[in-house]
């Protein structure tokens, strides 16, 4: 079951539900030997995994750092649609944009984890996990209280191994598998948002390209997939924008996690993307940008060749500019 599946059974039982959110703490009894008292999957004693989104809501005034750890008391738990929904409200009130990247990440891999554990998507896994990547690579060792360069092999790790039932045709992921996230310090000082992100798509589009234009590849990503949501699946503006978020992507792979080979690929796939957005969309000259991103490609192809290590140059960042600009 998916999160809209899961949000829909949940309103249906909310009375059950808004129970368990005043029991949630409760330790759970259970007798040695007893069949009937034995917890069901995934129940804890101080977890029972049934939180709805909407009880949740009813902790609006509660302290965000500690909804934070709450979170880590279910993932840890293994109550990973609990984890996802705490968080998402948390990640959803931030202000600091660097504790919105690290929330992200962990938000992706712990729904990441519910899909794959529970409902054995382990196709849509793999693509949550390789986002999460993205963003962990950006992030220092240790935030918010949190071992990530642990938690960032580990997700590696489980990644591979995901992508290793998929060619067996396997569903089953070990526990050991799962990202652990390890506290090693004091969480996260969060910044409640003081008002709410412009949702305007031009102001989402024009905010990713001064962010791309400053180098900041990451902000740039999530601005234009914030701007992509916005428009309807006929709008020939989503195919160039998806092209838009794999030039950034191949641009933070290679200015950050230095990985040309994964930059040339990840720019091979942009350009099957941008060569399906008509001429004109969103204010592009089509074939110019198509031209320079190719340039880089290939400039990039033969830097992976070469095996130069050391700064990558500026000439290897595409140009992305509107007609007018």
């Amino acid at each position: 079951m998916d999160r809209i599946g899961a949000l829909h059974v949940l309103g249906q039982t909310r009375g059950v539900a808004r129970l368990a959110h005043v029991r949630r703490h409760e330790p759970v009894r259970s007798t040695r030997g007893s069949a009937e008292s034995m917890p069901p999957p995934f129940q804890t004693p101080s977890w029972s995994c049934i939180v709805s989104h909407a009880a949740m809501a009813d902790d609006a005034n509660e302290d965000r750092e500690a909804a934070f750890n709450r979170g880590l008391e279910a993932y840890r738990a293994g109550c990973h649609f609990d984890a996802y929904d705490i968080w998402t409200q948390v990640y959803q009130d931030e202000q600091n944009e660097t504790n919105r990247r690290f929330l992200q990440a962990i938000i992706q891999v712990t729904n990441a984890m519910h899909k794959v554990r529970h409902n054995a998507e382990l196709r849509g896994s793999v693509h949550l996990l390789e986002r999460a990547l993205i963003k962990l690579d950006a992030l220092p060792d240790v935030h918010g209280g949190i071992d990530l360069a642990t938690f960032r092999d580990a997700t590696r790790t489980c990644l591979a191994e995901i992508k290793r039932l998929l060619s067996l045709a396997q569903k089953n992921l070990e526990d050991a598998f799962i990202p652990p996230l390890k506290s090693v310090g004091a969480g996260p000082v969060l910044e409640p948002r003081v008002s709410p992100p412009s949702k305007d798509p031009e102001t989402l589009f024009q905010n990713a390209l001064d962010a791309y234009a400053a180098e900041r590849f990451y902000d740039a990503h999530e601005l234009w997939e914030d701007f992509r949501r916005t428009r309807p699946e006929a709008d020939p503006a989503r195919e160039l924008v998806k092209g838009l978020i794999l030039v950034a992507t191949a641009m933070h792979k290679l200015h950050r996690a230095k990985s040309p080979s994964g930059a040339a690929q990840l720019l091979e796939l942009a350009l099957d993307q941008l060569r399906d957005a008509p001429d004109g969309t969103s204010g592009f000259d089509m074939k110019a940008l198509i031209a320079e991103v190719s340039r880089v490609h290939v400039d990039i192809e033969a830097l992976e060749a070469s095996g130069a290590e050391g700064p990558i140059e500026a000439r290897y960042i595409p140009a992305i500019r509107r007609r007018s600009e």
